[in-house]
C-alpha cells in the first residue's frame, strides 16, 4: 500500500489521476478491470476516465458523441447497487455488490443482462472519493464469477482514500493552467458558486439574462468545460 502511494505521489506525467495509482492499485487487489471515473450522471457526461488497460477519455459524452443508441448503463443506473447506495446516502464507504444484493438478485436485474454479463462481470468494489455537487468520483475494481473480494481486501482500500484523494488533487494542480477570465466573466461565475440562476444573477448585476448566458458560453470555453458545476470547479477548486 505504501508502495502505491509513494509512487502515485511521485508520477508527474500529467494524467490525473496519475496512471501509476490506477495500476499500483490493480496490483494490489487485481481483478478483470481498475478504473477512476469522474461522472455527471444527470447529464451523462464522463468528465474523465482512467484505467489499467491504458484508455483515457476526457469530455466523452457517451450519447451525443458516438451518434448511437444511448448506453442502457446511463438509464439502468438506478438499479447499480454500489451507485445506488452512494449516491442516495451520500456516503463514503468501501462498498462491493455482495452488501446489498444476493448473485441470484443481481442476476435478475436489467443492468446486470444489458451490462455486467456481457462484460463477464460478477464483482464490483468502490472507492469513492470526494466530489463537488452534482459529481461523483470512484475507483472501482471488478472481477468475473468467484467469491467477490475479501475482507482483508475491503479493509486495505478502505484506509487509502485520503491519501488517493491527495494525490488527485496534487495531478490536479500541476496540470490546471492558469486561465484568466474578465471581471465580468468572476462575477458571473461567483453567483453561480453561490447557487444562483441566471435570472437571479442578472437581477443582482443589472444586466440582461441573455447577457449571463453569453457570459457564460465564454466561460465555458475559455475554461474548457461544458457545465456550470464543471466552471466552477476548475476555476476555484473543489475541495
Amino acid at each position: 500500500m505504501l508502495d502505491v502511494v509513494e509512487e502515485a505521489r511521485r508520477d508527474d506525467t500529467g494524467d490525473v489521476p496519475p496512471r501509476s495509482m490506477i495500476r499500483g492499485l490493480a496490483k494490489l487487489v487485481p481483478g478483470l478491470n481498475c478504473a477512476f471515473g469522474e461522472l455527471e450522471p444527470t447529464r451523462r457526461y464522463v468528465i474523465l476516465q482512467d484505467t489499467d488497460e491504458d484508455y483515457y477519455g476526457v469530455g466523452v459524452d457517451t450519447d451525443a458523441a458516438l451518434g448511437i443508441e444511448p448506453d442502457p448503463t446511463w438509464r439502468l443506473m438506478r438499479q447499480h447497487p454500489n451507485c445506488r447506495y452512494l449516491r442516495t446516502t451520500g456516503r463514503t464507504e468501501v462498498v462491493q455488490f455482495s452488501d446489498f444484493v444476493t448473485a441470484r438478485q443481481f442476476h435478475a436485474l436489467e443492468i446486470y443482462q444489458r451490462v455486467f454479463r456481457l462484460a463477464g462481470i460478477e464483482h464490483m468494489i468502490s472507492v469513492p472519493l470526494p466530489a463537488p455537487p452534482g459529481r461523483s468520483r470512484s475507483i472501482s475494481i471488478v472481477r468475473e464469477r468467484g467469491s467477490g473480494f475479501s475482507e482483508t481486501e475491503r479493509a486495505m482500500l478502505a484506509l487509502l482514500p485520503p491519501h488517493l484523494y491527495q494525490i488527485f488533487k496534487q495531478a490536479a494542480a500541476r496540470r490546471r493552467a492558469p486561465v484568466r477570465l474578465t471581471l465580468r466573466q468572476l462575477d458571473v461565475l461567483r453567483c453561480v458558486a453561490l447557487g444562483m440562476s441566471n435570472d437571479k444573477i442578472a437581477n443582482h448585476l443589472v444586466i440582461a439574462p441573455g447577457t449571463v448566458t453569453k457570459h457564460l458560453e465564454n466561460i465555458y470555453i475559455r475554461l474548457g468545460v461544458t457545465s456550470r458545476t464543471a466552471a466552477v470547479a476548475r476555476m476555484f477548486g473543489d475541495d
